[in-house]
């Protein structure tokens, strides 16, 4: 590993950038904003709510509190931070409860602590969650840096802050996923229910007279209308439990079935795709469009997601293509990756933050419209000398 003098040295332009390995690219960031090494870096996830169960789970899960492993931080109230400015990164996830967090951290922070605002709510439950955008607006401006996990999101961010809201789905322990020993297969596909859309009736469609037992996993019975309707949909109908015992849900299904109506990055298809398990997902969501290519469709789209279960269930070639896929691009959402876009975001509005910066800006390239899958692949393909010959894959958006 070159040292940080080395490396500006060696950083003229932005091919010279580019040459880095990612350690070098994820270290010369982590110097030049905080002057430390990445390793060394102190991280805070601040809420007025704590997921108990995540933590008991060992931060196991995918989604917002992976960040503490990424960093190897904490998550604390704001009752019991005696000193914001003792930590580099302090988080702050959009949450109604959370929202003011923002400009009171903000006030207290006097040093070169980077203030985080992250928005994980998909636009549909906007209304649902948030009041006026002029106070949304006003609240969330004082972070350092703003980002979201699916594209939609950051547009709707962007249009209320005027600012550039990154793109940064949350991270997934890939490693720890992949190590878990595969179990056999049953004779099972299984559905994936969303308290958000209640969508168990046009799946039930998709999913019955294959010769598969049919069950719903994740069921929350206080949030469905018509338990007396949905609970006859399926062969089995599961309610919500904890991560470990859903993976094995999911590792013992043959397939499984996502159609989450929603726009969303989606953990759970991360989690599939890690685990081996074909899926059958929306169109909607980002981790299936980017895991699952083959065979990603509108979630309302029955006959397509029947033929490609039964394509599943019949051709073994053409499962082992899905899984087989789906595990490689997993690493798009592994800790190191989503280590160097977080750091890489915030040396981004560091530099649009301020007028005048003795560090050279190495220009990115802004994401266009439905174009993010495209930059996506680029970052999948950007090391092809270094994955040359390990891997025939190669990503195209």
């Amino acid at each position: 590993m070159k040292t940080n003098e080395e490396l500006k040295k060696i950083i003229k332009d932005d091919e010279d950038y580019k040459s880095l390995s990612q350690e070098e690219k994820i270290e010369w960031m982590s110097l030049n904003i905080f002057n430390k090494n990445s390793k060394d870096l102190k991280y805070l996830l601040c809420t007025n709510y704590i997921h108990q169960q995540l933590l008991d789970e060992h931060i196991a899960r995918t989604g917002l509190y992976q960040w503490i492993n990424v960093f190897n931080g904490k998550v604390s109230y704001p009752r019991d931070v005696e000193d914001y400015n003792e930590y580099d990164l302090v988080q702050v996830n959009l949450s109604t409860q959370d929202i003011p967090l923002v400009p009171n951290i903000k006030k207290q922070i006097t040093g070169n602590t980077k203030l985080i605002a992250n928005n994980d709510y998909t636009t549909e439950a906007w209304a649902m969650a948030f009041g006026c955008p002029t106070t949304f607006e006003r609240e969330i401006n004082f972070a350092d840096m703003i980002f979201g996990t699916e594209y939609f999101q950051c547009t709707a961010v962007s249009e209320i802050t005027g600012r550039k809201c990154f793109v940064i789905p949350h991270p997934a322990d890939i490693k720890r996923l992949k190590s878990i020993p595969t179990i056999p297969k049953k004779n099972i596909i299984s559905t994936i229910w969303r308290r958000y859309d209640n969508h168990s009736y046009i799946p039930s469609l998709a999913v019955r007279n294959h010769g598969l037992t049919t069950q719903l996993l994740g069921y929350d019975k206080s949030k469905d209308p018509k338990t007396w309707l949905t609970t006859t949909l399926f062969d089995y109908v599961y309610a919500g439990t904890n991560f470990f015992d859903f993976c094995d849900q999911l590792r013992e299904s043959k397939i499984v079935y996502d159609p989450f109506t929603f726009h969303s990055y989606s953990r759970a298809t991360v989690d599939t795709a890690a685990l081996g398990v074909a899926v059958v997902g929306s169109n909607r969501t980002q981790s299936s469009q980017i895991c699952y290519p083959f065979t990603t469709i509108d979630p309302y789209d029955v006959h397509s997601a029947r033929m490609l279960i039964q394509r599943l269930n019949e051709d073994n070639e053409f499962y082992k293509k899905v899984v087989d896929t789906a595990l490689e691009r997993s690493e798009y959402y592994n800790h190191l990756n989503s280590k160097e876009r977080y750091l890489s975001a915030l040396y981004e509005s560091q530099l649009e933050s301020k007028e005048t910066k003795q560090i050279k800006k190495i220009k990115s390239e802004p994401i266009k419209g439905n174009d993010v899958l495209k930059e996506i692949a680029k970052e999948l393909n950007r090391n092809e000398k270094e994955n040359e010959g390990k891997s025939q894959f190669r990503f195209t958006g």
